[in-house]
This record gives C-alpha cells, sequence and structure tokens, in this order.
C-alpha cells in the first residue's frame, strides 16, 4: 500500500463556486465591510483586520453552510435568496430564508466557545457574537422579517474535556425597533467610513 498526501486544492473553489447563488459581486460595498470596520474600532485586537484571513477556517465554514444549506431545504424549503441590494447600495448575502416558519436563516462554523451562551444576563450579545447579531438585523430589514434562526456548529464545543463539537440553534425575535436602529447605524458609519 502506498498512502501519499495530497495537495488538495478542491476546497479553494468553495469561496468562488461554493454558494448556491453564486460568487459575491465584487467592488461594492458589503454589509460586512460596514460591520467588519464597526468591529474593529469598538475590539480592535479581537477583530484585528491586518491579520490573513485563516483560508482553512473559511473553507470549513462555506462547506458547513453548503450542507447545512442542502439539509434545511429538503426539510423546511428553505432557499438562499442571493444577493439583495439596499437603497443606499448596501449589498448583502444571506444565507437562507425559512418560509415554513417564516424566518431568516443565518449558519456559522465557530472556533469559538459556547460555554458562555452568546448573550449576557441582560439580553446583551457577548462581545465575541455582537457582529452576528449586526449581520442578522441588518438582513431583517432587507428580508421582512423579525424572526430569525441562528445555526451554529462550535467546532471545539465549550473547549471541556474531551472536546467535541456541539450543533446549537436559538430562534430570535427582533422588534422593529431593533432592526431600525442597527441599519440606521449601520448606514451613518457607512458614511462616516467615506464608502456610502
Amino acid at each position: 500500500m502506498k498512502i501519499t498526501l495530497a495537495d488538495d486544492q478542491t476546497l479553494s473553489l468553495f469561496p468562488k463556486f461554493g454558494r448556491s447563488t453564486g460568487p459575491r459581486t465584487t467592488g461594492v460595498v458589503h454589509l460586512s465591510d460596514i460591520y467588519n470596520d464597526i468591529l474593529s474600532k469598538l475590539y480592535p485586537i479581537k477583530y484585528d483586520r491586518t491579520a490573513p484571513m485563516d483560508v482553512v477556517r473559511v473553507e470549513t465554514g462555506l462547506v458547513f453552510e453548503n450542507v447545512l444549506e442542502q439539509g434545511l431545504a429538503e426539510k423546511f424549503a428553505t432557499v438562499r435568496p442571493g444577493e439583495i441590494v439596499s437603497d443606499e447600495g448596501i449589498y448583502m448575502s444571506p444565507d437562507g430564508v425559512n418560509p415554513t416558519l417564516c424566518a431568516g436563516e443565518e449558519y456559522k462554523a465557530t472556533w469559538k466557545s459556547c460555554r458562555h451562551g452568546l448573550t449576557d444576563e441582560y439580553g446583551m450579545p457577548l462581545s465575541g457574537f455582537i457582529g452576528w447579531f449586526i449581520q442578522m438585523k441588518g438582513y431583517a430589514k432587507w428580508l421582512m422579517v423579525r424572526r430569525y434562526l441562528l445555526r451554529v456548529l462550535f467546532v471545539n464545543g465549550d473547549y471541556s474535556q474531551p472536546m467535541s463539537p456541539k450543533f446549537l440553534t436559538w430562534d430570535i425575535e427582533f422588534t422593529d425597533t431593533e432592526i431600525d436602529e442597527n441599519w440606521t447605524m449601520l448606514v451613518n458609519h457607512g458614511h462616516e467610513m467615506g464608502i456610502l
């Protein structure tokens, strides 16, 4: 028997071709451009935008999204809506719309811990998860939904020994005020950045 470690470039195709709706439009303002800038200013060490992106983790997340997307399409007729463009010209790529539950869907694969949940004792997102909530509320505005399902694969679970993955789903109901205030913040920040 001969076993050789292969230099498999297959996964590198996922960022371009892994999404059922095709690649994201380039050269435009994406919602992530704005909320990532907000996060890098709030938490400069945790959200260091100068650090190189971990391509393997990104590809792992895309593979997870694709598998989950197919399973949810069969169970709930969930669809990936494709790119949405706001009136201000902000491009968004929601993971899914669940017509059975009248909800948006967001999928994450993360190496963060699930030990403390997503929110603090006051119901506010923990710093490591703020970006997810900003993103979901932004999508919620343009999908015209208040309900969002956040489906997360915590690769290392809560980091207790022995480590094992945990897959958790949160059913989130935003208020109209939360959605509108979030959008106002994003648009204002986009103007401050000079990209809107």
